[in-house]
C-alpha cells in the first residue's frame, strides 16, 4: 500500500469511535478508498469549491444573502456555517439552548467565533418547559421519560429551535439554512418540521468522511470536529449509542447496500452482501437496512395522493416550476 493510501485510512479511522472495524468492514474501507468513494483530499477539495460555488450562484439568482443556522455545537451546523460564510452570506449563527449540556452550547459559541460570523444566543428552556406544561394536559404519559416520550419530546425541542430560527430569517429577510448530511438523511435522524430548513449544503455528504474532513479544511476547531455526534434533543447520550455501532460502519454498510440495488428496487437480503459474513456484521447491515425502510415516510413528506381523474397534474405544477426557476 502506498503513502497516501495508508495515510488517507489513518485519517478516515480517526474519526471513527469503534476502536477497530471487523475484518470485512476493513476490506471494504480499504476497497472504497481505491475506488475514490472515499476521496482523496484533492478532489475534497473540489467538492468543497463546488458546494461554496453553488450557494454563491443561490445568493445571486434568489438576491438573498442573510441565513440562519442554529449552531448546536456539533460538526455538522459549524461545517454548515463555514460553508455559506465563504460563499459570501452574512451567516447568523444561533446557540438555542434547552436544559443542553453546557460543553454543547460551548462549542456552539466556540463555532461562532472561530468562523467570525454573527452570534446570537437565545436560551429556550423557559419556552420550553411552558409548552410542556401546556402538553401535559393533553397527554398526561409524556410526563415520563421512557424512550417514546423522550423522542416526542425532543421532537417538540427541535421544533420550538426551527420556529425561532424562521423567526429571525423572517427578520434578516434571509432563510434558514438546513444542516444534516447524507448518513443522517438515509438514518432518519431528523425531525420532520424540526430540523429540514430551506437549503441543505452538506446533504449529499457521508458523516464517517467528507464532513469532518470537509469541516477541518474550512477551519472548524478540533474540539467540534472530534466531537462525539449527538441529537441534541436528550434522546440518548449519542447517535451512535442508537445505532449500536459507529457512523464509519454506518456508512459503509449503506455505500454497500446502495450498490447492491438491482434497477430501483433493492432485492438483496443482508445475507446476500458477500462482504458480511459473521453475525455481527449481518446485523450492523440489517440495522441501516431497517432504519432506511422505517424512516422512508419521512424523505417522502408529505406524501402526496394522486388524483384520480388528472394523474398528472403534479408533474404538470413541476415542469411550470421548473420553467419559472430559468
Amino acid at each position: 500500500m502506498n503513502k497516501e493510501f495508508t495515510s488517507l485510512k489513518k485519517q478516515i479511522l480517526s474519526y471513527n469511535r469503534k476502536p477497530q472495524l471487523s475484518p470485512a468492514f476493513d476490506k471494504l474501507l480499504d476497497s472504497y478508498i481505491k475506488s475514490g468513494r472515499y476521496m482523496s483530499w484533492d478532489k475534497l477539495q473540489v467538492l468543497r469549491n463546488d458546494i461554496v460555488q453553488n450557494l454563491v450562484a443561490y445568493a445571486n439568482k434568489y438576491k438573498i444573502s442573510n441565513v440562519c443556522i442554529g449552531l448546536s455545537g456539533g460538526i455538522d451546523s459549524a461545517l454548515t456555517a463555514a460553508l455559506f460564510r465563504d460563499a459570501g452570506y452574512h451567516v447568523i449563527g444561533v446557540t438555542m439552548p434547552i436544559n443542553q449540556i453546557e460543553d454543547e452550547t460551548d462549542r456552539g459559541v466556540e463555532t461562532a467565533q472561530a468562523l467570525g460570523i454573527d452570534h446570537r444566543h437565545i436560551d429556550l428552556t423557559e419556552a420550553y418547559e411552558d409548552i410542556l406544561k401546556q402538553q401535559y394536559k393533553i397527554d398526561a404519559s409524556l410526563i415520563s421519560n421512557d424512550h417514546s416520550s423522550k423522542i416526542r419530546k425532543g421532537n417538540i425541542r427541535a421544533r420550538l429551535r426551527m420556529i425561532t430560527l424562521y423567526n429571525l430569517a423572517g427578520a434578516s429577510q434571509g432563510f434558514v439554512a438546513s444542516t444534516d448530511n447524507f448518513s443522517e438523511l438515509a438514518a432518519g435522524f431528523w425531525t420532520l418540521h424540526g430540523d429540514v430548513g430551506d437549503v441543505s449544503p452538506i446533504q449529499s455528504l457521508s458523516k464517517s468522511w467528507e464532513v469532518p474532513a470537509l469541516a477541518e479544511m474550512q477551519g472548524v476547531p478540533d474540539s467540534v470536529v472530534y466531537a462525539v455526534p449527538t441529537d441534541g434533543l436528550g434522546i440518548s447520550s449519542s447517535d451512535e449509542d442508537q445505532f449500536g455501532f459507529s457512523y464509519l460502519e454506518f456508512d459503509l454498510a449503506l455505500f454497500k447496500i446502495l450498490e447492491n440495488m438491482d434497477g430501483v428496487e433493492f432485492e438483496h437480503s443482508p445475507a446476500d452482501v458477500a462482504e458480511f459474513k459473521n453475525v455481527d456484521d449481518k446485523l450492523i447491515v440489517e440495522s441501516v437496512i431497517n432504519r432506511i425502510k422505517s424512516t422512508t415516510y419521512k424523505r417522502y413528506n408529505p406524501y402526496n395522493l394522486i388524483h384520480t381523474f388528472e394523474k398528472d397534474r403534479y408533474d404538470l405544477l413541476d415542469k411550470l416550476d421548473n420553467q419559472l426557476r430559468r
